[in-house]
C-alpha cells in the first residue's frame, strides 16, 4: 500500500494557488477582524483557513494504491464429445468416432497429467449441456451437440480463473433445437474476448456418401391453414448420399380418418391423384450427395385437422429409413373465402392482404405494373373461372387492362353471387373507363362516360383533394362492416381514426344504393347494393393504411376482414365458444410445445373470466393434465415431456360461472421420429475451424494432439497482480466537509453583522 498524489495542474502552480488561497484569507480577515473580540476573529478565520486546506486537500489529488497477487491456477478445460453421432464408426480400422476420442486421452495421459503439474487440468464430458467427465461411458448417449449452451456454461466454469485454454474434441457439428440451439459464434466470440482460446481436434469426415445410402425428407413446408376442395402446394427438401444412379419416388400422404374419433389417429394412405394437383414425382439422382427441392400438391376433400406427409419411398440396401417420411398437421377450412385482388404496387394493398393472415380468408394478389412496364402483367384467364374467387376486389386500375371479355366474365361471377369491390383510385371508377365496361350496371355508384381519361391523365374533378375523414352515416354505425366496437364506443373509435389522403367524388347510382361512410361535408365515401344474388361496393378512399401508421392496425385488419366476409355473406359466420391451437405443430423429441388457448362470447369477444381444463393424450396413451397460466390476458401452457414420437392430442373444456361452455376445443401437435444426431451424422471441419479462429485458437486433426499438449506444456504464466486504486479525494465526505465549513462561516459572519 502506498501514498501518491495527481495534482490538477503541475506542481509548483498548484502550491502557488494553495499559498495564494491563504494570503487571501489572511489579508480579507485582518480588516474585518478589528471590529470583533479576538477569541471570534480568530475563528472565523480558522473556519476559512479550513476551507482553504479542504479545496488545497482535492486540488492535489491524494490516492492510495493497493497491490495483490492472484494465487488462482491456470485452468485447461478438456472437453469430449458423448453425443450419439460420435458412434459413427468412420475412422480408420472401422473405430467409432467416440473409441478415437477415448483411445487418444489414455495414449497421451501421460503428457497431460505432466502438464497438470503446471495447472489446472478439468475434464468434461458435452452434448446438449457441459457435464462431469463419466469414464464408465462406452459410447455417446447424447440426443443433441448444442455448442452455444455448453460454451456458456464454460465461460461459468472459467470465471474468474485464468486460462490455458479449451481443447475440444469433437466431430464439430451443430445439432441442436430450441431451447438449447443458442447461437455458437456468439459465445465463442465472448471466449475470444476472455482471452479462452479453443484447441478443436475434429474426428470424423465431412462425407459418408461413399459409405452410406440415405434418402431422407427434410424441411417440410405447408400452410398451417388451408380451405377444403383448394389446390395446397406442399414443398420439401430431398438430401441424397450414395445413391447416384438410382430412381427415387416421392408422394403425398394424407390421413385417412374413416371411423376415427377425436384422440384417435388415422392411417396415412397416398393421396388421390386429381386433374390439378400434382401428389407424385420421379426423379433420378444424378451425384454421390444432392439437395433436391421437391413441389408437391393435393385436394383435402373435407375439413378439421389433417395430418399429411411426404414420403420417399426406399430404395433397395438402405439401412435407415426412419427420415424417409415427414409428418405435419394442417387445419382444413370448410367454406374459406377466396379474395382475388387486382391493383399497383402502393401502401394501400400490402396493408390490405394482411387479412391473409385471418384463418377464413384467402387472397391472392396480382399485381398491375403501369408505364413502360405495362406488358410485364400476365392476368391468368382462370382467374375468373367458375366458382374460384367468392369476392373481386379492384384497386387501381383500367379497364382496358382487363379488356372486354375478361370484364365480361367477372360480371357472370357477380351475376352468380361473387362479391365486387372497387377501392379509390387515380385510374379506375369512371376515369378508368369502367362506365362502358360490363361492370357499369353492377357498380353501386353513377359512372358518366364523359369523366373518362386516357391513360396517364387525371381527372381532378373526379377526386377529393386534401384531407378526408371517414365518417360513418347514422345507418353505416349499425351495420357489420362498421363495426370497430359495441355500442356507443363504436363511434369514438371511427372519430379517433387519422383523416385519409383524398378520395374520389362518388355517386349513388339509385335510390336502392346505402351510404354507409362519408365525408365530414356528406360527400358519399363507403356504399353497397345488394344486386341479384351479389353484394357489391365502392370506398371512395385508397389511404387506410395510414390507420396502421397510426397505430390503429387492429382496427385497419377488422374493417377490411369485416367487408370481405360481408361481400361473400359469410358475416353471420361464427367461430366456435372454445379453440386451442399449437405452433408450431412439429417437435423434435424433448422439445417443449406451447398451447395457446381462449374462449369467447355471442360477440366474439374474449371471455376473460373464463376457466379452463386442459387434457393432453400421448402417442402411449398417458393422459396428463398441463396446468394452464394467464399473462396480459392471454392463455397458454406448456407440454415438455414430449420424449415418444407420435401424435399429441390436446383438449381444452372451459367454465364461466360455474357453468361449462358450450364446446370442447382439440388440435395436436407431432413429436417427429427423427435422430438429430443420427439422421446426418457427418463431420463439420470448417464450423469447427470457424470457432477456433473466433478465440484465437485452431483446429487441427488427432495426429497433431500430441504436438499440442507439448505446446500447452511450454506456455508460461507469470503471477497475476491486481492493483485497486482508491482516491481520497474523489468522494462524499470531502465535499461534505468543504460545504459544512463554508456554510458554518459564512452564518457566523451573518450573525455577526459582518455581512
Amino acid at each position: 500500500m502506498s501514498l501518491f498524489f495527481e495534482p490538477i495542474w503541475s506542481w509548483p502552480l498548484v502550491i502557488l494557488t494553495s499559498l495564494g488561497l491563504v494570503v487571501l484569507a489572511l489579508v480579507t480577515y485582518r480588516s474585518q477582524g478589528k471590529r470583533l473580540p479576538s477569541w471570534q476573529a480568530r475563528q472565523l478565520l480558522g473556519l476559512r483557513l479550513l476551507a482553504v486546506l479542504l479545496l488545497t486537500f482535492a486540488m492535489f489529488r491524494p490516492a492510495i494504491q493497493k497491490s495483490d497477487t492472484d494465487d488462482n491456477p491456470v485452468q485447461l478445460l478438456v472437453l469430449s464429445d458423448v453425443s450419439r453421432s460420435m458412434n459413427t464408426a468412420d475412422l480408420p480400422g472401422g473405430v467409432t468416432r467416440f473409441q478415437g476420442v477415448q483411445a487418444d486421452l489414455a495414449k497421451y495421459e501421460s503428457k497431460w497429467k505432466e502438464l497438470g503439474k503446471q495447472v489446472e487440468v478439468r475434464q468434461f464430458d458435452f452434448a446438449r449441456d457441459l457435464v462431469p467427465h463419466d469414464p464408465a461411458l462406452t459410447e455417446g448417449v447424447g440426443d443433441q451437440t448444442a455448442f452455444g449452451q455448453v460454451f456458456e456454461k464454460v465461460l461459468q466454469e472459467m470465471r474468474d480463473h485464468r486460462s490455458l485454454g479449451i481443447v475440444l474434441l469433437t466431430d464439430g457439428a451443430q445439432r441442436a433445437v430450441p431451447p438449447f440451439d443458442a447461437d455458437p459464434f456468439t459465445a465463442a466470440r465472448k471466449l475470444g474476448d476472455s482471452q479462452i482460446p479453443i484447441y478443436a481436434v475434429v474426428y470424423g469426415t465431412s462425407s459418408l456418401s461413399t459409405s452410406t445410402l440415405d434418402v431422407a425428407v427434410e424441411d417440410l413446408r405447408v400452410d398451417p391453414i388451408v380451405f377444403e376442395k383448394k389446390i395446397v402446394p406442399v414443398s420439401c427438401k430431398l438430401r441424397t448420399s450414395g445413391a447416384n444412379g438410382k430412381k427415387v419416388r416421392v408422394r403425398v400422404l394424407l390421413e385417412d380418418r374413416t371411423g376415427k374419433r377425436l384422440n384417435q389417429s388415422g392411417e396415412l394412405r397416398p393421396a388421390p391423384a386429381t386433374q390439378q394437383a400434382r401428389t407424385v414425382r420421379e426423379y433420378e439422382i444424378k451425384g454421390d450427395a444432392e439437395t433436391i427441392t421437391v413441389d408437391l400438391s393435393f385436394v383435402p376433400s373435407s375439413s378439421g385437422e389433417l395430418k399429411i406427409a411426404v414420403e420417399v419411398e426406399p430404395i433397395e440396401h438402405e439401412l435407415l429409413t426412419r427420415n424417409n417420411r415427414r409428418e405435419t398437421i394442417v387445419t382444413v377450412k370448410k367454406g374459406g373465402l377466396n379474395v382475388a385482388y387486382f391493383d399497383q404496387a402502393r401502401p394501400e394493398q400490402s396493408r390490405i392482404r394482411m387479412v391473409n393472415g385471418e384463418d377464413k380468408i384467402q387472397l391472392d394478389f396480382q399485381e398491375v405494373r403501369t408505364g413502360k412496364f405495362s406488358g410485364q402483367s400476365n392476368l391468368d384467364r382462370t382467374w375468373f373461372d367458375r366458382g374460384r374467387y367468392d369476392v373481386f376486389i379492384i384497386g387501381d386500375v383500367r379497364a382496358e387492362w382487363f379488356g372486354f371479355e375478361m370484364l365480361k366474365q367477372l360480371a357472370a361471377r357477380v351475376e352468380e353471387g361473387a362479391g365486387l369491390l372497387m377501392i379509390g383510385g387515380l385510374q379506375n371508377f369512371a376515369p378508368g373507363g369502367y362506365a362502358t365496361s360490363p361492370l357499369a350496371d353492377w357498380l353501386p355508384v353513377k359512372l358518366d362516360e364523359a369523366e373518362f381519361r386516357p391513360a396517364g391523365k387525371i381527372n381532378e374533378n373526379a377526386q377529393l383533394l386534401g384531407d378526408v375523414k371517414l365518417v360513418p352515416t347514422e345507418r353505416g354505425l349499425k351495420e357489420y362492416v362498421m363495426q370497430l366496437g359495441s355500442g356507443d364506443q363504436n363511434r369514438t373509435l371511427w372519430l379517433d381514426l387519422p383523416a385519409l389522403a383524398g378520395a374520389n367524388r362518388l355517386r349513388p347510382s339509385n335510390e336502392l344504393v346505402r351510404i354507409w361512410a362519408e365525408t365530414a361535408d356528406k360527400q358519399p365515401l363507403l356504399l353497397v347494393n345488394d344486386v341479384g344474388r351479389a353484394r357489391v361496393a365502392a370506398l371512395g378512399v385508397d389511404t387506410t393504411w395510414l390507420w396502421c401508421q397510426d397505430g390503429k392496425t387492429e382496427f385497419h385488419q377488422r374493417f377490411w376482414r369485416q367487408m370481405i366476409l360481408w361481400l361473400a355473406r359469410k358475416e353471420a359466420d361464427t367461430d366456435q365458444p372454445v379453440w386451442v391451437k399449437v405452433e408450431p405443430r412439429n417437435y423434435a423429441p424433448g422439445g417443449t410445445a406451447t398451447l395457446a388457448f381462449g374462449a369467447r362470447g355471442a360477440d366474439k369477444q374474449p371471455l376473460n373470466d373464463a376457466e379452463f381444463q386442459i387434457e393432453l393424450t400421448k402417442p402411449d396413451g398417458v393422459i396428463e393434465t398441463p396446468t394452464p397460466r394467464r399473462a396480459n390476458d392471454e392463455n397458454s401452457a406448456e407440454v415438455s415431456q414430449t420424449t415418444d414420437p407420435g401424435d399429441y392430442w390436446v383438449r381444452v373444456t372451459a367454465n364461466r360461472n360455474g357453468a361449462a361452455l358450450p364446446d370442447t376445443a382439440y388440435t395436436r401437435f407431432i413429436v417427429d421420429a427423427r435422430d438429430l444426431e443420427l439422421d446426418q451424422p457427418s463431420a463439420d471441419p470448417d464450423f469447427l475451424k470457424e470457432l477456433a479462429a473466433l478465440t484465437g485458437g485452431r483446429s487441427l486433426n488427432p495426429e497433431d494432439l500430441g504436438k499440442l499438449w507439448e505446446q500447452l506444456k511450454e506456455t508460461r504464466f507469470n503471477a497475476l497482480t491486481r492493483i485497486q486504486v482508491i482516491t481520497l479525494w474523489d468522494n462524499w465526505w470531502l465535499l461534505l466537509a468543504f460545504v459544512g465549513v463554508m456554510s458554518l462561516e459564512w452564518f457566523l459572519r451573518k450573525k455577526r453583522g459582518l455581512v
